[in-house]
């Protein structure tokens, strides 16, 4: 379940903490969390119990495992972003449109979204699961693309897909 995080930090000060390597749990984070466009993160991202404002990590190769849990974020995007080393998204609530375009590739890790629930459209066009993906008891309000057949999202393995609420397999990659 998403708490009500009691201490108030500044995206800059999150940033700071996830460049030592550190997780970021029970925080309200103000303005714009960026992790660094077009570089290869070499730590391991734990992310439990936040509210963030927004969150961006476009173009983001994630070498080490991506974790966000219990969270509620307000703005988010993940576009041409690699999960090497894996990414769970769990019990988290997003609020507005939700781009993880071109992504994917996450090799031998997993990559897994269960029991969410996304306000908005979420858009997995142009990308490519080299590893497994799970798709466990989400709610999409305003539908996927990651089961369409026009929107070149390929998977090397079966998808993982169970007790998901919403249509999957809108031919779109816009907002609607």
């Amino acid at each position: 379940m998403i708490s009500n995080p009691d201490i108030t930090i500044t995206a800059y000060q999150a940033k700071e903490i996830l460049d030592d390597g550190g997780p970021l749990i029970n925080y309200r984070i103000e303005g714009s969390l960026e992790i660094d466009s077009g570089c290869d993160w070499e730590k391991v991202v734990l992310i439990e119990n936040c509210i963030i404002e927004n969150l961006k990590c476009v173009m983001v190769y994630f070498q080490k495992s991506v974790t966000v849990k219990n969270c509620h974020l307000k703005d988010a995007a993940f576009s041409f972003s690699y999960f090497v080393g894996g990414l769970i998204i769990e019990n988290c609530i997003f609020d507005s449109y939700l781009d993880f375009q071109s992504g994917g590739h996450n090799d031998v890790a997993s990559i897994s979204f269960r029991n969410n629930h996304f306000m908005d459209f979420v858009n997995f066009f142009d990308c490519w699961f080299t590893g497994e993906l799970i798709l466990e008891n989400n709610t999409f309000e305003k539908g996927s693309n990651i089961c369409s057949k026009g929107q070149l999202i390929s998977f090397d393995l079966p998808v993982q897909s169970s007790d998901n609420i919403g249509d999957l397999s809108l031919e779109s990659e816009c907002r609607l």
